[in-house]
């Protein structure tokens, strides 16, 4: 099918979830190349990063999100309103679970309590290869109990695993329209942006006890290449 825009569809889809819920690796794997930094150390994203893919005629802007949880600090509190933020314009709302921690489903009752009751928001329980069948069952019960999720689905971000049905559900709900992306894009991150956010993550990964949360970095020169 030829692809125009009386037969597409296009739509923002918003993750959220607890710090380390593995977000940031749900997108990577999704688009397929690395476009949000990825740490052990929590709240690693900072501000909502686009990844951009398609599914059939369908363009997924997905909105990757600092962690959301009850902040106490004045970065956290900007942290997670940027979060909670996208909920606006979102067409679509994955709150992902790791499913693997434990206290799950009281952890998560903070988000559970911020999403709105006016749009799809799917329930996606993220580490499962880590999680007995059984416990997976109690944890979606319970968490269904919290909030009426439009749909479930089990995954392992980092392992692909699942994310051909969620990859379909969403190219199957978000609304028809144009694309606003050429068909190659990615991310709306300008590339000097981008490699400022892999050196914060290599910052990340060498400092321990000492890493500074506020840690900003400037990108001071930047030289492109034939080669790429």
């Amino acid at each position: 099918m030829t692809r125009n825009a009386d037969n597409t569809q296009c739509g923002f889809v918003s993750i959220l979830g607890l710090p380390n819920a593995g977000k940031s690796t749900l997108l990577n794997t999704m688009v397929g190349s690395k476009i949000s930094i990825v740490s052990h150390k929590v709240q690693t994203t900072r501000s909502r990063v686009l990844g951009i893919l398609a599914e059939g005629q369908t363009q997924i802007i997905l909105m990757d999100t600092p962690g959301v949880f009850a902040p106490k600090k004045t970065l956290e509190k900007a942290m997670v309103s940027a979060a909670l933020d996208t909920i606006a314009e979102a067409d679509i709302i994955m709150h992902l679970v790791d499913a693997s921690m434990k206290d799950a489903v009281e952890r998560n009752k903070f988000l559970s309590e911020k999403l709105p009751g006016n749009k799809k928001c799917i329930l996606i329980l993220n580490k499962i290869d880590q999680v007995k069948k059984e416990t997976l069952l109690e944890l979606t019960k319970a968490l269904h109990e919290q909030f009426d999720y439009s749909e479930t689905f089990m995954i392992s971000a980092l392992k692909d695993k699942g994310l051909d049905a969620l990859l379909a559900y969403l190219g199957q709900n978000l609304p028809a329209g144009p694309w606003l992306f050429p068909e190659d894009q990615m991310t709306d991150m300008p590339m000097r942006m981008l490699a400022a956010e892999i050196t914060r993550e290599k910052i990340f990964e060498r400092l321990h006890q000492e890493l500074p949360y506020s840690i900003f970095v400037e990108t001071q020169n930047w030289e492109n290449f034939d080669n790429g």
